[in-house]
Parts: structure tokens; sequence; C-alpha cells
């Protein structure tokens, strides 16, 4: 196949997906948070407007080796319950100090414009907050179709629920995603 018939190839792929993802419209309508108060003296989470809000004192550094058991789902039928549709474990610092961008990287770097976590880890203790933040475009894979689905992110050192874990703090997401 010639050189100019793959440019155009991917051209054309790029152009479908970037009109997939900007038509995607993400609607933020309920949350909730749990967390250590080793870690933090406050933690708050809330969704107003669509928009998601964070306040956190963190009382001590989240160093290496900090990890989050991240858990998309989806709602079944009409009813209450949620499949997981994807579910991994990462490690935080690793993310944001990476210098490939995936998708979770394009995540933070999108957090970094709507508050002020640090580019760099470990995060010292301080007061961190997140100020009306939403997916930009283009963060929504193009697989995900229109439905409920629900965030989930857990925190933790150790072993995601071993013995030696050590839980940090959890926030649960549900929206509404339009195609």
């Amino acid at each position: 196949m010639s050189r100019q018939l793959m440019w155009i190839l991917q051209l054309m792929e790029f152009l479908f997906l970037a009109s997939v993802e900007a038509d995607r419209s993400i609607r933020f309508i309920a949350g909730e948070s749990r967390f250590n108060r080793e870690y933090f003296d406050n933690f708050s989470f809330s969704i107003r407007n669509d928009q998601i809000f964070l306040d956190m004192n963190l009382r001590q550094p989240l160093r290496r080796g900090w990890r989050a058991h991240l858990d998309f789902q989806l709602r079944v039928g009409n009813s209450k319950s949620f499949q997981s549709l994807f579910s991994t474990n990462v490690d935080v610092c690793h993310i944001v100090n990476a210098a490939k961008m995936n998708l979770f990287k394009k995540w933070y770097t999108n957090l970094l414009k709507y508050g002020n976590f640090l580019r760099q880890c470990p995060l010292n203790a301080g007061h961190y907050y997140l100020r009306g933040w939403q997916f930009g475009e283009g963060l929504v894979p193009p697989f995900i179709t229109s439905g409920s689905y629900r965030l989930q992110t857990y925190n933790f050192y150790g072993k995601y629920k071993g013995k030696d874990e050590d839980f940090i703090m959890s926030c649960t997401a549900d929206a509404i995603i339009h195609i």
C-alpha cells in the first residue's frame, strides 16, 4: 500500500474518532468518598452542575508505592446494580511521573487544569483542591457507548485486598454518557 494511501486512511480514522469523541456528553449525577484519618485532616468530594469538586488537607506525603484500584462499571439495564467493564491496579506515582501519554496520564493532565495537584510524585502534605473538573474532549475512549456508568477509585499501599493493605481513600462517581 502506498504511503499516501496509508496517510489518508490514518487521517480519516483520526477525523472519525475525533468526531465521535467531540459529540459525547458526560453528566455526573452522584458521588461519594471515604478517607483514612491517618492521611487526611479533611477530605470532601462533591458533584455540582455536572462538575466534580474536591477539597482535602493531606497530613502526610503520599509517596512511591501509592496505588489505585480503578473500576469502570456499566449499569445493568434499569436495575441499581453495575457490571465491571474494566478493572485495573495502577501505580499512581508511575503515571504522574511518566513521560509517555496514555489514557490515565491524559486524565491526570486534565485534572491539573482544575486544581493544584503536583506534577510530580510524591504528593507532599498540604491543602489540595479540584474545582469544577469535568471530562475534557478526548478523555472518553471511543468504545464507550451511551449509558449509565460508575467510576470507582480505591487508593492504597500494599497489596489490594491483601493483609498488608493500607487504605488511603476512595471515591465513586456515577455519570450518564450520551453520544
